[in-house]
């Protein structure tokens, strides 16, 4: 029969857990279980203790509000555009400095530190950039004799969002890099040697072997871009807030001004919407990822 003291010993690294755990459920599991629970409320802070059950009322009222259709469109072309760019060039960039020397070592680091910087802030520096009059890109592109196609890329309706999905694209492009070259690293040198054995070109190694045998890296890199997508919200509002107009405007930051103008229920509303619409994107997305897999 084992000790008390053994038994004590063996569970002693689990009470570590604990604080984790218990921020976990408070700042997380919690407010998220209650957000269903107050979706089909009236619950504002304007009556802060006292609201009802309205059923179906705060997505009547969604589906009918522009805003909020506006919001469902940006935030899927977000998505789409920036999953289906970042992957892109990420993987052309890790199979370009996958190899071991110096000055790839040197490009993975600079192509993986903007993921590293605060969104916030990267958000404002390309406030900064796409100022109309003295913004970088626009003085740039006067420089260089192309003056026509400086524009106002934040204040334009037709510009605003593809600017804030380019943003996106550059600070992101880099962490896909990573997962992608990780992958490469996996994949067995004796296939390609095989390979090259019977004459294939570097194109042909790459396309029919280094890719599919790296394909759950890149399903891992395009969850992570479909669900980081659904969830954009710094982005918008350190650049744009949602304007001009609609242009902008996504899920996150419409569930951030009606939670800010105190309809605590609607918003809640909003945010389970997101949340349905993610779960479903994620779980119709996953089969297809899966079966593109290979096994080595």
């Amino acid at each position: 029969m084992k000790s008390k003291n053994y038994i004590s010993k063996k569970q002693y690294p689990s009470w570590f857990m604990l604080p984790a755990v218990a921020l976990f459920f408070i700042f997380f599991l919690i407010p998220n279980l209650s957000s269903f629970f107050f979706a089909f409320t009236d619950w504002t802070t304007f009556s802060f203790y006292k609201f009802s059950f309205n059923g179906l009322d705060n997505f009547k009222r969604l589906i009918q509000e522009d805003a909020f259709k506006y919001a469902v469109i940006n935030t899927l072309y977000f998505a789409i555009i920036t999953t289906i760019l970042k992957n892109v060039f990420g993987l052309v960039l890790a199979l370009g400095i996958s190899g071991k020397s110096r000055f790839n070592n040197f490009c993975r680091s600079v192509f993986f530190l903007p993921s590293t910087i605060c969104t916030l802030v990267v958000g404002i520096t390309f406030v900064a950039i796409y100022n109309p009059g003295h913004g970088i890109l626009n003085v740039f592109l006067r420089a260089i004799g192309l003056a026509p196609l400086a524009q106002d890329w934040l204040v334009n309706t037709k510009l605003a969002l593809s600017s804030i999905c380019a943003m996106e694209i550059w600070q992101w492009t880099g962490y896909s890099m990573v997962i992608f070259i990780a992958g490469i690293k996996s994949v067995s040198n004796e296939f390609i040697e095989a390979a090259r054995v019977d004459g294939a070109n570097k194109f042909q190694t790459t396309t029919r072997i280094t890719i599919p045998l790296m394909m759950q890296s890149l399903n891992i890199s395009i969850l992570l871009s479909v669900i980081g997508g659904m969830k954009v919200f710094a982005q918008v509002y350190a650049t744009t807030n949602g304007g001009p107009i609609y242009a902008t405007q996504v899920f996150g930051t419409f569930i951030y001004k009606t939670f800010s103008d105190g309809f605590l229920g609607y918003s809640s509303a909003a945010g389970m919407v997101m949340t349905i619409f993610t779960i479903v994107i994620t779980l119709i997305v996953l089969p297809k990822l899966r079966k593109m897999e290979v096994e080595q």
